[in-house]
């Protein structure tokens, strides 16, 4: 498929569907957007645009689906893996304005939520709930561009993936129609599963808008232990009889020892420059930890 470039009509349409201060082609705002923090090289956008309702991003995708514009969606920027960068230029939509908290259903265990709402926003929302959003990627991700990227983390061997949590979404098509798919029922059979088709798509099939995630538990009781391995694989197998063992971690990360050096020479940790593994663990199982 031939894109084909901006024209000065193109800018003139865009700056109708939004206001002037949400429209930028400025160097600077073209910079910020050519790039994640991948290796991957950059690529400037033609238009940087902050939509702040579903409406507008509609009308901006309809708008570029008509004229072979390609658009980009972009949360934080964050990603290791290249996917905010816009290859073919055009429009860049950032969600960093739609970063509302819409519903919070502490009954249910959900919470709605827009795109552009960072995940440990989110969480200190919920602190006072007894409730949190696991998925944990380490950075200051958007909801929206976790759900893209179908993001995990140190949580994920408990928790599960985004994937285990977004049980519905509300989702703009490449022409601009509007689609809800998945429900707030925490268990349905019924229907296809287009919610596990989205995650992970990365904006490839449609631009999440709105999203309700489920939400678990803080734990009452935490541990935590450090453990540190002659070779990466025995590391990796200690993983193995932990999992077999019946303990079950909250979380796991193990770090080769280029990793514990920069460390210790970024942070003065004084950590041993071995291969290391970094465990956190929930619930009664803190004091059998401790027993031993």
């Amino acid at each position: 498929m031939e894109f084909h470039p901006l024209n000065e009509k193109d800018i003139k349409q865009l700056k109708f569907m939004v206001s002037p201060d949400r429209l930028s082609t400025g160097e600077s705002n073209l910079d910020l957007h050519s790039r994640d923090m991948s290796r991957h090289p950059a690529c400037r956008p033609e238009v940087v645009i902050w939509p702040v309702n579903r409406r507008e991003v509609s009308q901006i995708l309809g708008y570029a689906n008509q004229n072979t514009i390609p658009v980009t969606a972009w949360g934080a920027g964050t990603s290791l893996e290249g996917n905010a960068i816009p290859l073919r230029r055009g429009i860049v939509l950032n969600f960093s304005r739609m970063n509302q908290i819409l519903d919070i259903r502490e009954a249910d265990f959900q919470a709605d939520v827009e795109p552009g709402v960072i995940y440990q926003d989110l969480n200190h929302k919920l602190r006072h709930s007894g409730l949190f959003f696991p998925p944990d990627p380490g950075t200051q991700a958007t909801v929206g561009g976790m759900i893209a990227n179908n993001a995990s983390g140190t949580r994920t061997v408990r928790y599960g993936s985004t994937k285990n949590h977004v049980l519905r979404l509300v989702v703009v098509l490449a022409d601009g129609e509007v689609v809800e798919i998945g429900n707030r029922a925490p268990k349905t059979s019924s229907g296809y599963d287009l919610v596990h088709l989205f995650v992970g798509s990365e904006g490839m099939l449609g631009l999440v808008v709105e999203a309700t995630v489920r939400l678990a538990g803080i734990a009452e009781e935490f541990a935590s232990a450090v453990g540190t391995f002659p070779s990466v694989q025995s590391a990796g197998k200690a993983v193995f009889e932990i999992m077999r063992s019946g303990v079950d971690p909250a979380a796991l990360e193990l770090l080769a020892q280029e990793c514990i050096d920069l460390i210790n020479r970024e942070q003065d940790m004084g950590l041993n420059v071995l291969p290391t593994l970094f465990m956190e663990f929930h619930g009664p199982i803190q004091r059998q930890l401790s027993d031993n």
